[in-house]
């Protein structure tokens, strides 16, 4: 096959290279890790209530627009294979989509505030928690819109690898989020206590200021006119029906999987309030090693959707096993903190003098010895699925997910669940079906047959 040289394909697939891409990534994700771990810190040491009710309304939150997010995101893929293929003038176009597909997704996420209320209330959790749980959702719904815009808008930025200027916006909200957070969760500064509702308002603020710095890059830049046309051209039906052909499936994948995940949480918080408090405390420790592995998993995305546009497959080879390479030196590390140096990632969350937290902390040192155990899975599918996906094969990993997530994780727990089960065969299904999905992704990989696809339209892939 012949490679076609493009200005934007500058590295050669080394870890180094590779690094260069995901470190910004890296650390942009963590920023995202650090804002939900001090939000459920925050909400811990507010209440029990508002800690428990923050990881489920949050995740069934991003679970009903995962599917926008996920459709969204993959305009990212668009710009990796537009900037490859030397189009420049096209990225422009391929973001604007990804545009309106935030607004839809916002308009659809602002009506469900009208019935997420009682699917709540369905979930039969003390009305303290599900109080809290419908405060923090109607807030989040509202503010969609925001997440999904800077999301597109990122893409702008991301899909061209040039992830320093995603890291930077990740920290002035990061920056941004932690003082709001404290502002609005405990009333300071002259702002009413708002608890849970709080810690939404001030994501929700904090997100803003990140669209409007991407917004400001994007169609103020004389540059960005200039070059890549955002300006110009600004809806594309052809490349939004495929935006819809190849994000769909991108998002059905994320919304099946999370929604399995969430039916997860859902179940272990059936088992009592001590259980859902340490799931709660968990899984905003395991965003510690699952966000910073995401910016890999994305630079995978990215490398491979600029190699497809260049023609060049040896190439987005080689980023794949240095980004694979990467993932198991950092899952490792990640595996001993968590069964070695357990107690120390627990200490932040310790109530003073709060003796009923003994057996909350006491659950969630075990379930860190799950997390521990299946982390290197996670990378697999993070890397391996991220490949696949950024040459458009999206419709594999929607079946695969929608066969694996129901049929051997979200059935079987609702099964040990109904019939009195302990609480570690649900911990212990999630970790073989973790494992299981990162062998099928490689196995897909080895494939090949992501080599032969490709999501923007063939006369990009012609020589000038």
């Amino acid at each position: 096959m012949k490679i076609r040289q493009s200005e934007f394909l500058s590295h050669d697939g080394s870890i180094l290279d590779v690094l260069k891409v995901a470190l910004p990534l890296i650390l942009s994700t963590s920023c995202h890790a650090v804002n939900m771990f001090f939000d459920r810190l925050m909400l811990t040491r507010y209440s029990q209530p508002a800690a428990a009710a923050a990881m489920t309304s949050g995740l069934t939150s991003f679970t009903i627009q995962c599917f926008f997010v996920g459709a969204v995101g993959y305009c990212g893929t668009f710009v990796a294979q537009y900037s490859g293929a030397n189009k420049p003038a096209r990225v422009g176009t391929a973001v604007w989509q990804g545009i309106f597909m935030a607004i839809l997704g916002g308009i659809f996420m602002a009506t469900t505030c009208i019935w997420a209320p009682y699917l709540f209330q369905s979930f039969g959790h003390t009305p303290a928690v599900t109080e809290q749980e419908i405060i923090y959702y109607r807030f989040l719904a509202i503010g969609a819109i925001v997440f999904l815009l800077q999301q597109a808008l990122s893409c702008f930025w991301s899909g061209r690898g040039k992830t320093t200027t995603v890291l930077i916006v990740s920290i002035c909200v990061t920056l941004l989020n932690l003082p709001l957070n404290y502002m609005f969760i405990y009333g300071k500064w002259g702002i009413p206590e708002w608890g849970t509702a709080g810690a939404a308002v001030a994501t929700v603020l904090a997100a803003l200021g990140g669209v409007i710095f991407y917004a400001c890059g994007f169609f103020l830049l004389k540059s960005s006119r200039r070059h890549f046309k955002t300006l110009s051209n600004i809806f594309d039906w052809a490349m939004f029906k495929r935006l819809l052909r190849f994000g769909s499936p991108n998002g059905i994948q994320l919304f099946v999987d999370l929604a399995a995940f969430n039916v997860f949480v859902i179940l272990v918080s059936m088992y009592g309030v001590h259980e859902q408090e340490a799931c709660s405390i968990v899984f905003g420790i395991n965003n510690l090693a699952f966000c910073p592995i995401m910016g890999i998993g994305m630079t995978t995305s990215i490398l491979v959707g600029q190699c497809i546009g260049a023609q060049d497959i040896h190439h987005a080879k080689k980023s794949v096993r240095s980004a694979r390479n990467l993932m198991i030196i950092y899952m490792l590390a990640m595996s001993v903190l968590f069964t070695v140096f357990s107690h120390v990632v627990l200490a932040p969350f310790v109530r003073a003098g709060d003796m009923a937290q003994l057996e909350v902390m006491r659950l969630a040192k075990i379930m860190l010895y799950f997390v521990a155990a299946y982390l290197i899975g996670d990378g697999l599918v993070l890397v391996y699925s991220n490949a696949i996906r950024g040459a458009g094969d999206t419709k594999f990993m929607m079946w695969l997910t929608g066969i694996l997530c129901w049929g051997g994780f979200a059935l079987p727990c609702f099964i040990f669940w109904f019939f009195g089960f302990p609480v570690w065969y649900l911990w212990g299904t999630l970790t073989v079906y973790v494992l299981l999905f990162g062998l099928v992704c490689y196995l897909r990989y080895r494939g090949g047959k992501w080599t032969r696809m490709s999501v923007i339209e063939p006369e990009a892939l012609e020589e000038d």
